[in-house]
């Protein structure tokens, strides 16, 4: 592309945002993490009041495809003076505090560290003097270009080689908004502005000590098309309209948009413009005439031709390539999308122009953007069209393609097929190749086969079969053709690659697979492996199946890898020729596929078994097919010991159950708890088993058998019948290998039924001194069998209708006198009440409930017949009827008294019913709750019995109002009526 030519002697500025919050100033090193970038105001152009490098020098010109501003490499002591400025309008410990001697000259050293890693140590930037609160007569609200002309001439200071005069001032930016200012007479110096301390203060510091020793910005091209690369023309340099230069629009160089603490590597272009280093660290591939490799480290690190830089062979341009990653001074930067190979080349003005993958302003968030190297996969192309493809990149190289403009190589890849014959398999692959560069000469094709098992190999071949058709096509002669039969050896799928050679470029002719017909590997199960005794004789038997789909109907080998305690190893094969019509069934097979094998236990402990099937058919798709492993472990040992100690009937509480005891232990695994089996016959005859565990603590065992852990039996088997039951233990060995069973022992016992509840109903009362009238029945009752157990008591009630209604309680109320008389304990008393709702005679039963279910039956506690007397009715009186209410509205209100002569403190229900003069009735609910002293003294009673029902009347005529009360309890021997009156609306 055209290189940068500026016109003036005025470049272009940064601009950082006035408003960016302030940081103590940090070391030049790279930080541990990825700081915030620093904002940006929009790229402000061609303005020179606010240029953050000045230098008196003429017009670049047309820039050159390749130069140097030095005629030797940088070399030096860069004199330099440092002074904090009091300026005319700023207090001295204002101006100290934010420009502290201290701080400013760990910024000194931290630029000087950069530039002397840049020069291989030929720079030194030496603080030869410095000055506290210079006092000027310079104010802050003057330019920087006054500022530092008027500093200067105070200090009697002017620029010579290699001498520089370095001010700073208060104030987060200069008032121009640029973080830093250059000036320079065109030699190596010059005079540098900056504001007070800050997380910029290092990295722009560093930047402007750049421009002393004579380089200018970092650039990037911008192009609206999103053109990787623009040739010379005449919109403003550039055969693209869309396309200029963005200042500073290089993040991946100190030259270019200052960040927050960071100070990247200056890029390859700039190295070899200022010849810095060492002069071997960019290798110069010349001009690419044909396809190159080259492998870049990183550029940050150390070594030769870590970079490279080639020509264009049309445009005569040279191009800088470099990798980014996260070492050294990129340690931070190099991240995501600004990791990769970043390519420039040199502007003029001695700038640098940054050719990344995406040129659009939208790439760019102000100055900033994290998409500024290429990354594997993509390919940059020159406007002359040479290529540079990114074949891969880590944080240690990246490895980079440059292929010369020109035609690549042409191609078909017509077919890759399989072909079987008596000698074997083949693949065979046609096609044809050209390379237009020597179109009337065979070239090659480079065929690559992925086997199914992921081997890959590669065959030359050479295209000179004849191809007429391709000829013709192209207008071309010569022998383009290629056809070939690569041998093969597995069964599956392959993956054929084909590649066209030619000098530009090669072209890859696309991938075919093609698959080799086999027969799928062997399949099948392990299913168990287990210890067994054969004959007296310990074995290990291992049980499964295998099938060779191939060969369906054939029983395949199976072979066994066994492993003893010892670590020795033995292998077998054995055929898998059992009858297993599931695995047919399942598969849809014949034949016979089963096996069931057995080997010999040689010692106790733990055996691995581990079994693979065998492949009989041809190009099966594996030899053979693992059916997984197994690890047991074998005991030997003699059978369990034990004894039936007891078995005892017992009725208590709510169960009856024969509660056997006992011990038994696995001689093989002695600190195991087996397994124990109960054969209970019952007195009908009938036998069940029960499986419990010898798992309760028997110290006297284990100390007369000299073992450990649980072995005592104790279980309850529950019983339903009387009589007599037998019952026979055996112990259940828990060794696989234990020779058998033990049997414990058989006991007899009988169960008999438990006595009948006792007890006594001591009262049954009828009480109606609630509205609600209730019987009441309180006794006590028990069972012997289970004295401590609170029993049921069943309470029957008849009512003067007939009807009987049963209701359970329990005897659960403390009797303290019942368990004196009777020595026992718990609680056995009841007292329950039950509803009723009839006056008459009632007939009243209480029963005792038995427990145990193996009771004699429940007890009559007594029956008594009780008498529930009617409640008088309701009294009272409907005192008045009247017309009330204004206007349309009327209503009639009524007025009187009622009282429950059962219950007269109570307020009790009254019900109004109006006949309307069209016979129609309504009746209304009301609460006689009215105060009446009057019937209170009267009847000599207490309570509010008043009433004054308010009920509406719609239409003329004569109303009919009569009043009732139901009264309150339950017992009452009806509705009371209260009288009517009539009124006329």
């Amino acid at each position: 592309m055209r290189k940068l030519n500026l016109a003036a002697a005025v470049l272009a500025a940064v601009m950082l945002a006035a408003a960016l919050p302030q940081a103590s100033p940090a070391s030049a090193q790279a930080p541990v993490s990825l700081p915030q970038a620093v904002p940006a105001v929009a790229d402000p152009g061609y303005n020179p009041e606010v240029d953050d490098f000045v230098r008196p020098e003429p017009a670049s010109g047309r820039a050159r495809t390749e130069y140097t501003y030095v005629s030797a490499p940088l070399a030096g002591t860069m004199k330099t003076t440092l002074v904090t400025v009091q300026l005319a309008d700023k207090t001295p410990s204002g101006t100290d505090a934010a420009v502290p001697m201290t701080t400013v000259k760990t910024a000194l050293g931290a630029s000087s560290a950069y530039w002397a890693n840049a020069t291989a140590n030929r720079v030194d930037i030496s603080l030869v003097s410095e000055k506290k609160l210079h006092k000027s007569a310079a104010k802050s609200s003057q330019s920087p270009a006054e500022i530092v002309d008027i500093v200067a001439k105070e200090l009697g200071w002017t620029q010579s080689p290699y001498t520089a005069l370095v001010m700073f001032i208060p104030g987060a930016y200069l008032n121009n908004g640029a973080a830093g200012m250059a000036y320079s007479n065109g030699s190596i110096g010059g005079r540098i502005l900056m504001p007070q301390n800050s997380r910029l203060t290092i990295p722009v510091l560093t930047h402007e000590f750049g421009h002393t020793l004579g380089l200018d910005h970092a650039n990037s091209l911008l192009c609206g098309s999103g053109a990787q690369d623009v040739a010379s023309g005449s919109f403003a340099g550039f055969a693209d309209s869309s396309c200029s230069i963005k200042t500073y629009g290089d993040n991946l160089d100190l030259m270019g948009i200052s960040h927050w603490d960071i100070m990247p590597e200056i890029s390859a272009s700039f190295w070899e413009m200022g010849r810095f280093g060492t002069g071997n660290e960019v290798a110069n591939l010349g001009t690419v005439t044909a396809a190159r490799s080259v492998t870049l480290k990183p550029w940050a690190g150390t070594g030769s031709n870590r970079a490279a830089k080639f020509t264009d062979p049309k445009s005569g341009e040279v191009y800088f390539l470099e990798l980014r990653a996260p070492v050294g001074y990129d340690s931070v930067i190099a991240r995501n999308g600004n990791r990769g190979v970043k390519i420039t080349q040199q502007g003029g003005g001695n700038s640098s122009i940054l050719l990344p993958p995406d040129t659009r302003p939208s790439a760019f968030n102000g100055y900033y953007s994290n998409t500024q190297t290429w990354q594997a996969g993509q390919t940059f192309t020159t406007h002359a069209g040479t290529a540079v493809s990114i074949n891969a990149v880590s944080d240690t190289s990246a490895s980079v393609t440059i292929r010369p403009a020109g035609n690549p190589a042409k191609g078909s890849f017509d077919g890759a097929d399989v072909s079987v014959t008596s000698s074997g398999a083949v693949l065979k692959v046609s096609g044809w190749a050209v390379d237009p560069a020597t179109s009337s000469t065979s070239t090659q094709a480079h065929i690559y086969v992925t086997a199914p098992d992921g081997t890959s190999s590669k065959t030359i071949l050479s295209a000179d079969k004849s191809r007429g058709d391709v000829n013709t096509a192209l207008g071309i002669s010569g022998n383009h053709g290629f056809q070939s039969s690569i041998a093969i050896k597995q069964a599956g799928t392959y993956k054929v690659c084909a590649y066209a050679i030619a000098a530009a470029g090669n072209t890859a002719l696309g991938c075919r697979t093609a698959t080799l017909a086999g027969s799928p590997a062997p399949e099948g199960s392990l299913d168990s492996v287990t210890t067994v005794l054969l004959t007296g004789e310990p074995r290990i038997k291992i049980d499964g199946w295998a099938v060779d789909r191939g060969t369906p109907g054939a029983s395949i080998p199976v072979r066994v890898d066994v492993t003893a305690p010892d670590g020795t190893s033995t292998t077998r094969t054995y055929t898998a020729d059992k009858s297993r019509p599931d695995v047919n069934r399942a598969l849809g097979v014949t034949g016979s596929h089963g096996f069931a094998i057995t080997v010999p236990v040689t010692e106790n402990g733990s055996y691995k078994v581990c079994v693979a099937g065998i492949a009989v058919s041809a190009l099966a798709d594996a030899s053979s097919t693992s059916l997984g492993c197994k690890t047991i472990t074998a005991a030997v040992s003699d059978y369990p010991r034990g004894f039936l100690d007891s078995v005892r009937f017992t009725n208590a509480g709510s169960s009856a159950g024969l509660r056997v005891e006992g011990w038994s232990y696995d001689v093989g695994k002695p600190t195991a708890s087996l397994g124990i089996h109960l054969y209970v016959r019952a007195p009908d005859g009938s036998t069940s088993i029960v499986t419990t565990t010898a798992n309760k603590a028997r110290a006297d065992v284990n100390a007369a058998m000299k073992i450990t852990g649980s072995h005592g039996l104790v279980k309850t088997v529950p019983v339903t019948q009387t009589g007599t039951y037998r019952v026979c233990a055996y112990g259940i060995a828990v060794n696989a290998l234990t020779k058998r069973n033990a049997f414990l022992g058989c006991a007899d016992t009988v169960a008999t039924a438990a006595a009948p509840p006792i007890g006594y109903v001591d009262s049954m009362s009828v009480d109606t001194r609630s509205p609600s009238a209730v019987i009441t029945v309180a006794g006590w009752s028990l069972e012997r069998a289970t004295p401590s157990a609170s029993n049921g008591v069943h309470i029957y009630v008849t009512a003067p209708s007939g009807t009987t209604k049963g209701y359970a309680f329990t005897a659960n109320r403390t009797r303290g006198d019942v368990n004196a008389a009777l020595a026992v304990s718990g609680r056995h008393g009841f007292k329950n009440s039950i509803p009723i709702t009839e006056s008459g005679r009632y007939r009243v039963c209480a029963y005792g409930i038995a427990v145990s279910p193996l009771s004699a039956g429940n007890t009559l506690l007594a029956c008594q017949d009780l008498t529930a007397q009617a409640a008088a009715a309701p009294t009272g009186y409907l005192d008045s009827v009247r017309i009330t209410g204004t206007g349309a509205t009327k209503s009639i209100t009524a007025t009187g008294w009622t009282v429950d002569p059962n219950f007269t403190s109570r307020s009790i229900p009254v019900n109004i019913s109006v006949k309307a003069p069209n016979s129609s009735s309504k009746t209304y609910k009301f609460t006689a709750n009215v105060s009446r002293p009057d019937v209170n003294a009267a009847l000599n009673i207490v309570g509010k019995h008043g009433y004054r029902a308010v009920v509406p009347a719609s239409t003329r005529g004569t109303y009919t109002v009569c009043a009732s009360s139901p009264g309150i309890t339950v017992l009452s021997t009806g509705v009371s009526q209260l009288g009517c009156l009539s009124v006329r609306y």
